[in-house]
């Protein structure tokens, strides 16, 4: 039997805290270590023990643990394949709604328990700590039982989210008398990569704070930079879930800007559902919510298209869009523009992972035949050759909500991009800023 673990029925983790057994939300699970398992001991019988300690067990009140010798085993009596009660002694294990537990000589309903994998527990805390968007409508979770797992008047049976036909982590499908519905998970995720020196820590400083004040996103952050201490400080007073800092190293351009195809290849933004990537040099001027929710609809990966006067900004004769890659193996397609990966829209890091392992092994084996500086625009050219071959590439959602500082903003903008400002990007930003009174 593989490490097991108990769910309650009023939908809790059973956990241990200072001696003794408890509930714990599935939204207040942080880690494993406390946790209580459920261990085979051979001959039909079982017993309790903490994850971090497998060595002791409890004793047969429940109340100490460490026993040098177990007084008690625990017998199962199904229900079904997953639900049971526990028969302690002569006793069933019984849950209380205020996280207690205790023992009582008869099973009637606090007495069912579910035993969950390790797998199965992941999942149901993964969903118990995002929302689910189904039929265009955002659900929250409210409770669960050993049966289910309600979001408001969504009932959603076990049964289903651990059927073979649920595999993705970002999306699955249940059934509500005998009909389908097709949930897809509001896990969303911003990443910077912030390498090099200049103004950049200041444009990344403008930048998250735009996202957090005007943007009141509280989300988690992806943020791969060789400043790791900086962007701590700069990070630490926002009210973000999770802000996740991975220091790497950077030595050329290539580095800087190809990080971005990396990290978004990595299992680290796999469980992610949208992703968006932004440059330093990208301020938020809208509340980002109604467009995490609305972007979900979109099953492409979507930039801001390049439509710049007096230039040609097609990706057949455009090196800044890729025309290098596409004049050296070209592929069907029609004389469209290219776009600008300055502000990148993901729809699932589960469903894209493989296009960016692919944009990523290209740059690699590209760069290593023909130079570190080989591709003009490095990883915006592979991006713009991979995805329009792939015909994964979509203008929008991004294109429709995305402004240069050059141009006058749209009512519907949410992303202002700097770089047509070069080196006096950080100033205009200033500028916008006091100007839009945006923080």
């Amino acid at each position: 039997m593989e490490t097991s673990y108990i769910l309650s029925d009023h939908g809790m983790v059973l956990s241990y805290e200072e001696g003794k057994i408890i509930q714990k939300p599935l939204k207040n699970i942080l880690d494993f270590e406390d946790l209580v398992i459920i261990k085979n001991v051979g001959f039909g019988s079982y017993s309790i023990q903490i994850k971090n300690e497998e060595i002791f067990s409890f004793n047969s009140h429940l109340t100490h643990h460490n026993k040098a010798v177990d007084d008690h085993f625990i017998k199962f009596e199904y229900l079904d394949n997953k639900v049971v009660f526990f028969k302690i002694n002569d006793n069933y294990l019984s849950s209380f709604p205020d996280s207690s537990m205790n023992t009582l000589p008869e099973a009637i309903t606090w007495e069912r328990f579910r035993i969950l994998s390790e797998q199965e527990l992941k999942r149901i805390i993964y969903l118990s700590q995002n929302s689910l968007l189904i039929d265009e409508k955002l659900y929250s979770f409210s409770s669960a039982s050993t049966e289910v797992m309600n979001f408001g008047d969504m009932r959603i049976e076990f049964n289903d989210l651990f059927s073979d036909i649920n595999k993705n982590i970002t999306e699955f499908t249940f059934f509500i008398d005998n009909f389908p519905f097709f949930a897809k998970i509001i896990n969303p995720l911003f990443v910077y990569v912030i390498f090099g020196n200049g103004d950049i820590l200041s444009q990344f400083k403008m930048s998250i704070k735009s996202l957090v004040d005007v943007g009141k996103y509280k989300g988690d952050v992806l943020i791969v930079t060789d400043h790791e201490e900086e962007v701590q400080e700069l990070c630490k007073d926002y009210n973000l879930r999770n802000v996740i800092i991975i220091q790497a190293t950077a030595t050329d351009r290539l580095d800087f800007v190809g990080i971005r195809v990396r990290m978004l290849a990595s299992d680290i933004v796999k469980s992610y559902s949208p992703i968006f990537y932004i440059d330093a040099d990208v301020l938020i001027v809208k509340d980002i919510n109604p467009t995490l929710v609305k972007s979900s609809k979109f099953e492409k990966i979507s930039a801001q298209l390049e439509d710049y006067l007096y230039f040609n900004n097609k990706i057949k004769h455009n090196i800044s869009v890729g025309s290098t890659l596409f004049n050296e193996c070209p592929f069907e397609i029609n004389d469209v523009n290219g776009f600008n990966g300055g502000v990148l829209f993901v729809p699932s890091g589960e469903k894209f992972q493989d296009i960016f392992k692919i944009a990523y092994i290209m740059m690699v084996k590209y760069t290593h035949r023909n130079g570190r500086e080989s591709i003009p625009f490095y990883e915006q050219s592979i991006l713009n050759y991979i995805l329009y071959k792939s015909n994964n590439f979509s203008p929008e959602p991004v294109s429709s909500i995305t402004e240069l500082s050059c141009e006058e903003v749209k009512k519907d903008a949410v992303f202002i991009h700097y770089f047509p400002a070069g080196g006096e990007r950080t100033t205009h930003m200033k500028n916008d800023i006091k100007e839009l009174g945006l923080c």
